[in-house]
């Protein structure tokens, strides 16, 4: 029988967590020089064991995070397994929300790329058509229309409720969701899987004719 975080108060990360938390890590690092996590902007996750969720933690530069900071969260609940001085991230429910909605999605990874920001500031779903990148995003060929969600960016308020409310807006072909004006989240079963979904995206941001 599977223990829930409840029942194993003290979680440490496996040997396989180990090394996707320090692949979480580099990814945070190249969004940093990329430009598109400066500042604390940006936030990251794993799925661990036993219902717990990895989740980086807030105030801290990406570009110098560690894989020891990161927090165990209850996937089930959104509660800290055990008491932190640091403290998850205020968009942890839309983690949280992904994992909930994606069962085997691994990692998700929060940037705020600058040309998907642009992109998303009319609250319409970003849409190509026509670009050969899009089928890193799931399309089948460049014809197909390639569409991003795009939900309105909550207050801190209501923020929580993202924990549920993000999975209507869930396409389970294109790996990612955008909030309006905010930044980009994208899953993988692997860190660098994730972000490679950011990287085709933004590229198509960019080009857009």
């Amino acid at each position: 029988m599977m223990k829930t975080a409840t029942q194993n108060p003290f979680p440490k990360p496996t040997a396989l967590e180990k090394v996707l938390l320090r692949e979480l890590v580099r990814c945070a690092k190249s969004c940093y020089d990329r430009g598109w996590s400066w500042g604390t902007a940006g936030n990251f996750s794993l799925r661990g064991q036993n219902g717990i969720i990895w989740q980086s933690p807030t105030g801290l530069n990406k570009g110098a995070l560690d894989p020891t900071l990161f927090i165990p969260v209850e996937l089930a609940t959104m509660q800290l397994v055990t008491p932190e001085k640091l403290r998850p991230s205020q968009e942890m429910p839309v983690h949280i929300g992904i994992f909930r909605a994606v069962p085997e999605a691994m990692a998700v990874v929060h940037t705020h790329s600058p040309n998907l920001v642009a992109l998303s500031r009319s609250g319409k779903p970003i849409e190509f058509q026509g670009d050969e990148m899009q089928k890193h995003l799931g399309s089948k060929d460049h014809l197909e229309k390639c569409v991003i969600p795009v939900v309105k960016n909550p207050t801190p308020q209501e923020m929580p409720a993202l924990a549920d409310g993000i999975a209507p807006f869930i396409d389970r072909k294109v790996q990612m969701v955008v909030l309006a004006t905010h930044g980009v989240y994208a899953w993988g079963k692997t860190p660098m899987e994730a972000l490679s979904y950011i990287e085709a995206a933004e590229f198509l941001c960019q080009t857009r004719r």
